[in-house]
C-alpha cells in the first residue's frame, strides 16, 4: 500500500498541474481571445468539480479509523 505521505504528495502535484493550466486559461482569456459560450460552460464545470474536491477533502476530516477485526 501506497503511504499517506506519498498520496498526499500526489495529490498536490496534481493540483499544481491544474492551477498551472488555469493560470495558462487565464492569459489566454486577458490577452489572446476572448471566453465564449463553450468557455463558460466548461468554466462552470471546473468550478462543480473544484467545489465537489473540496467538499471530498473536507469530509477526510471526518473519518474515524476502524482497525479491521483479527
Amino acid at each position: 500500500m501506497i503511504s499517506t505521505t506519498a498520496q498526499y504528495a500526489k495529490a498536490a502535484q496534481s493540483l499544481a498541474v491544474i492551477e498551472a493550466i488555469l493560470t495558462e486559461l487565464a492569459t489566454t482569456f486577458a490577452d489572446v481571445q476572448p471566453r465564449t459560450v463553450v468557455d463558460e460552460a466548461m468554466i462552470d464545470a471546473l468550478v462543480a468539480s473544484a467545489n465537489a474536491l473540496s467538499t471530498t477533502a473536507t469530509s477526510l476530516k471526518a473519518i474515524t479509523y476502524t482497525p479491521p477485526a483479527p
